[in-house]
């Protein structure tokens, strides 16, 4: 009996099915917007954002634009498949259709939105190919969680379109009983209803016994949609949208894959060939035959869901071969890792939909107008053009986003002759075949092992009593120079440094010297860092503030001065922490739009500290940014324009930098946005950002430590995979790695393993890193208020009295166990005991070797391909240096 053919019952199931498509996933953004306040895991954070934008960079743009366009965007697509149906179509089949019509909206709908954002922010400084890959790569993701989402939606969407076929059903049979119970009737010249619907479904019938005599003749096959489009041809577009997608994910998701022989060449045959197999099948067997009775636009449609879906199934080989070549990560890490390459699917399927829906559209009005020629010939036309495009694409995709700055370091860079006290100019070692290195002007590798100082930020004090910081002094080198540290990563508050716009404080730049000075005299190099908690310690929440579910009142830490702090009103309420409220987002917001100029005035703020040290070499770098805050639209705000605002700072350094007579380029270190701290992965500004050849990666690895996983009880990424996840995404840039935190593994008798092993895995990747923190102060905002200690820091204090409180004596030991400050060519291997004097390692090049040993008897050492061994006995252990030609090796016990 018809039922879907039906003209009135047609419009009633494709109205019930768009009805819950709209209203479940209304609410299924509300429900997860109210659970999870970062917009993270959840669809879109909108619950937080407001209703009606209240200036440019409002996130209630999301609720105005984004949401609108997904969900009237999915029932109005759900609407069309539905009315498009063939004849009691199977709820399955309505499951796929709406499902994959929900990912493909979720990406058009987070493109739209994303280039609303860019338009507001300004085009100034963004590089074009970097920006478009980061935009894809982002809009993917988004397709991909609506990918996990949306079976929740198909699912109760086919089982509302199978209760109303049923509900059909019943009610055309009780129509029958009525018909034939009115035999009367016929003799009065009228019809029953009964004998209506029984020449409707013969008429039916016959159409489709005649469309099947008639198909050469109407140049459609019988089970092909009624518009006589056949874009079977049409799947070979699959492989250019994967290799373009794969190339984009590189450029923001480096973390998530490994290397696989082949690189890009394999990845794009293996997912493309696979895309396009599993394109064609679902289209023959799955979606083509339901829509028979389809018009032109809802089969060029589902064409496009068909491309996406397929897309997805083509990259999960992809990761299957990936995790078998380079390990799946552990711990709940695939969750993430295959989440990216279904993302990485989702953007290949509509990359190829943006070429292959136009040029299947073409060939079918050729068809219609233009005689078709017959045989091999007519395989050959049809197949030809998009196989020969896809491969042009293919190939080239490689060349579509620029890698990595890889340029040689100039002159002004290159500063052999000058030190100061043995400390040398840094620069970046690039070799072929290897990951590049943080070095010195000697060519020599060094690795810049040493811990955060957090004593000259001006942090937000919650009692007044009781002082945020200890005072910084020559007696605190003295005591780092002991731990045979070579690096102090001094954190700085931009609040304390220009006070007033346009207004620089010189008694805070002269304690900046002062550090900078006394840390040199100790052998100890300073990577200068812009600090901030929080954005700013002007975002506390006012007293009475009353905040929804899962958030708390915000306290502000430190970070901006007061005129650059623009919440434009924003909720002051912290989820899941501080870093995660409304205000603070809203003012990350603004400085990477560079709203009234915050931005532009951060980087001439880096560029007045940068001239002051322009030439020096005790200076080892500048770290732009501390944990930026992800902003609010996440990818958009913490990808591509936090990109931007990095590179208007490097701008403004290097011009600061060149001016000064002596001046040189420092190294630059550059972080993810905090939520990489949070989740051990993030997306991250595109590769390509910035063509500086100086560039050092800093993310701060708290796997295992405070990442938010662990408030939960489960781990996400563990300390080894962290590692691995951070050095992908430095080679990715074609940049060193460099840890500028790392630590906070909880009490001492809980945390030794973790600490341990982090230590281990540092030595075996043969890399540097800074551990949070020296010292703290019992009032430090961070610290919590009923503490009965400092935790936290290497040096340790009772609270609230702040009496000396000894360190864990294998903490002591396993942060001072022996290292090579400097190495000359590159370290191949490195291991060292935390727990007793043993060192080994091995190397490649010419030129001194600076070893320092803890301990207080003179070391012993052998090895091989070294002369002139010498140990000089210093505070807390031995400098041993010695000559090297060529391989070497070295053991120190």
């Amino acid at each position: 009996m018809p039922l879907a053919d039906d003209q009135r019952g047609g419009r009633l199931l494709a109205g019930v099915a768009s009805l819950t498509t709209a209203v479940v996933l209304a609410v299924l953004c509300a429900a997860l917007g109210l659970v999870d306040g970062t917009g993270l895991f959840a669809p879109e954070n909108w619950l937080d954002a407001g209703f009606v934008p209240g200036n440019a960079t409002s996130p209630a743009w999301a609720t105005v634009v984004f949401l609108p366009l997904l969900i009237a965007g999915s029932a109005v697509s759900v609407h069309r498949l539905v009315r498009a149906a063939a004849p009691e179509a199977k709820a399955r089949w309505v499951f796929g259709g709406v499902w994959s019509s929900l990912v493909l909206v979720a990406f058009l709908a987070k493109l739209a939105y994303s280039v609303l954002l860019l338009a507001i922010a300004g085009p100034g400084g963004l590089h074009i190919f970097p920006t478009a890959g980061a935009l894809l790569a982002e809009c993917g993701l988004t397709g991909a969680k609506y990918a996990v989402f949306g079976p929740l939606v198909a699912g109760l969407t086919a089982a509302s379109y199978r209760i109303g076929v049923w509900r059909l059903r019943r009610t055309a049979a009780e129509v029958g009983n009525v018909g034939k119970a009115a035999e009367a009737g016929k003799g009065a010249g009228g019809d029953t209803v009964g004998e209506v619907g029984e020449r409707a479904g013969s008429d039916e019938r016959a159409e489709g016994a005649g469309a099947g005599e008639g198909g050469k003749r109407t140049g459609r096959r019988a089970g092909a949609p009624r518009a006589g489009l056949d874009p079977v041809a049409g799947f070979a577009w699959l492989p250019a949208g994967a290799a373009v997608a794969l190339q984009a994910g590189t450029g923001v998701f480096a973390w998530a894959a490994g290397p696989i022989p082949g690189g890009l060449v394999t990845a794009t045959l293996l997912s493309g060939v696979t895309a396009v197999l599993a394109g064609i099948g679902l289209w023959r067997r799955v979606v083509s035959p339901g829509l028979t009775r389809a018009r032109t636009g809802v089969t060029l449609w589902s064409l496009a869901t068909t491309l996406t879906a397929a897309g997805v199934l083509g990259c999960v080989p992809l990761w299957i071969l990936d995790g078998c070549l380079n390990g799946f990560g552990g711990a709940l890490f695939p969750v993430a890792s295959v989440l990216v390459r279904v993302a990485e699917g989702v953007t290949a399927g509509v990359c190829a939909g943006v070429v292959c829906v136009p040029w299947v559209a073409e060939l079918a009005w050729r068809r219609r107008t233009e005689p078709s020629p017959g045989g091999g010939l007519a395989w050959v036309v049809r197949w030809a053009p998009p196989v020969a495009v896809a491969a042009v694409f293919a190939l080239a995709a490689g060349t579509l986003v620029p890698g990595p700055a890889v340029a040689a370091v100039g002159a002004q860079t290159q500063v052999a002759g000058r030190d100061r006290n043995g400390l040398l100019p840094l620069t970046v070692l690039r070799e072929n075949g290897q990951a590049p290195v943080i070095g010195d002007s000697q060519g020599r590798q060094v690795l810049l092992r040493g811990v955060n100082v957090n004593q000259l930020i001006d942090y937000g004090q919650p009692d007044p009593a009781m002082p945020t910081v200890w005072p910084l002094k020559d007696s605190d080198y003295a005591q780092m120079e002991t731990y045979g540290f070579d690096v102090q990563r001094l954190a700085l508050s931009w609040s304390a440094l220009e006070p007033k716009r346009g207004v620089f404080d010189e008694a805070y730049l002269a304690r900046i010297r002062t550090a900078v000075d006394q840390a040199a005299d100790h052998g100890i190099h300073t990577v200068l860092d812009i600090h901030q908690d929080t954005f700013s310690k002007y975002v506390s929440a006012a007293p009475g503030t009353r905040c929804r579910a899962n958030a708390s009142p915000e306290f502000g830490n430190d970070g901006a001065p007061k005129w650059a702090t623009r919440t434009d009103g924003a909720k002051a309420c912290g989820f899941l922490g501080r870093d995660l409220s409304p205000n603070v987002q809203q003012a990350f917001t603004n400085l990477y739009d560079d709203t009234d100029g915050i931005g532009t005035e951060f980087a001439r703020m880096w560029g007045r500290l940068a001239k002051i040290f322009a030439d020096d070499p005790a200076v080892a770098g500048y770290d732009l940014l501390n944990e930026p805050g992800p902003g609010n639209a996440p990818g958009v705000t913490s990808s591509i324009l936090l990109g931007r605002l990095y590179q208007q700072a490097i701008t403004s350094i290097r011009a600061a930098e060149s001016k000064v007579a002596g001046g040189f380029h420092h190294l630059v270190f550059f972080e993810p946005s905090i939520l990489w701290s949070g989740l051990g992965f993030d997306t991250t500004p595109p590769a390509g950002f910035a063509d500086d050849p100086l560039l050092v990666f800093s993310p701060h690895l708290y796997s295992e430590s405070i990442t938010m996983d662990q408030g939960l009880g489960v781990t996400l990424t563990s300390i080894e995979q962290g590692y691995v996840a951070a050095e992908r995404t430095a080679r990715a840039y074609g940049a060193p790695l460099w840890s500028g935190e790392w630590g906070w593994f909880g009490e001492p008798e809980d945390f030794r393993a973790r600490f341990d092993r982090f230590l281990d895995r540092q030595n075996t990747d043969v890399l540097g890193s800074a551990i949070w923190v020296w010292k703290k102060a019992c009032g430090d905002p961070q610290n919590d208020p009923e503490a009965t200690t400092s935790g936290g820091g290497v040096v340790l204090y009772t609270c609230p009295d702040g009496k000396p409180l000894a360190s864990p004596a294998f903490e002591t030991t396993a942060l001072s166990q022996a290292y090579p400050r400097s190495a000359p060519g590159r370290l191949s291997s490195l291991r060292s005991s935390r727990t007793e004097r043993d060192l080994r390692l091995s190397g490649s090049g010419t030129g001194t070797l600076d070893v320092w040993v803890p301990g207080p008897g003179r070391p012993d050492a052998e090895g091989s391909g070294l002369t002139g061994i010498r140990t000089t006995e210093q505070p807390g252990g031995w400098r041993l240096t010695a000559r090297t030609s060529g391989r070497y090796t070295l053991h120190v016990a």
